[in-house]
């Protein structure tokens, strides 16, 4: 890979084998246990971080920031401060974050289909 500096010289840069990997970045952005069911709840409104909560009442607190931060991170999930007293964060998908809906519908119709041969 290729980049250039302010001073326009191209410099070599080696970029991970791993990194170069389609499925490798696409599990990087939304291959967190958390991540895709976030983007569930976000893609149907903005939502406050309590709120997520406590739509998802299983992940701590800790790991649901965390979790938000790296889809901001990654470009999926937009942060906005609202300046009210006391400060309000509201979080939203972003229109890179709604090209993953396809994915999440996958996942949820092959879930689907996998609790009913576990059930059989």
């Amino acid at each position: 890979m290729e980049t250039s500096s302010a001073a326009g010289t191209v410099k070599s840069v080696d970029v991970p084998q791993s990194m170069q990997c389609p499925l490798t970045a696409a599990l990087n952005a939304i291959g967190g246990k958390w991540s895709m069911i976030c983007l569930y709840w976000l893609d149907s409104g903005t939502r406050r971080f309590n709120e997520l909560h406590r739509l998802m009442p299983d992940i701590s607190h800790k790991v649901l920031t965390a979790t938000l931060r790296n889809l901001e991170h990654e470009g999926l999930v937009c942060r906005t401060e609202v300046p009210d007293v006391p400060l309000r964060v509201e979080y939203k998908i972003s229109p890179h974050g709604e090209s993953v809906r396809p994915l999440i519908e996958a996942v949820r119709i092959w879930g689907r289909a996998h609790l009913a041969r576990s059930k059989s």
